[in-house]
């Protein structure tokens, strides 16, 4: 694995978003890492911070977002792979508790 390359960490197989591990800017290369082997690579279309989300799949509008094989919200819009996914796409789980 190359250590100088941008990383995003998968928690859970089901999970849609990954969690960044560095701020990264549009257009960068990230490596998605799950169990500490890389499983995938994409492009990411918006400059992020540490710990945000970006998506992994594409996200329908309505469609639940998983992160640690959990709902932590709903997509409020369609959000593309390697989109920041934040309070301006999504909807929180827990606001309709």
């Amino acid at each position: 694995m190359n250590t100088n390359s941008k990383k995003a960490i998968l928690l859970n197989k089901k999970d849609n978003v990954v969690t960044i591990l560095s701020p990264i800017c549009k257009g960068e290369s990230i490596e998605i890492v799950y169990n500490g082997e890389v499983v995938n690579k994409l492009i990411v279309l918006d400059d992020v911070e540490v710990y945000h989300k970006i998506a992994l799949v594409p996200i329908e509008a309505g469609e639940h977002i998983y992160k640690y094989g959990e709902v932590i919200g709903k997509a409020t819009q369609f959000i593309k792979v390697g989109q920041h996914v934040h309070i301006h796409n999504i909807e929180s789980a827990r606001r309709n508790r």
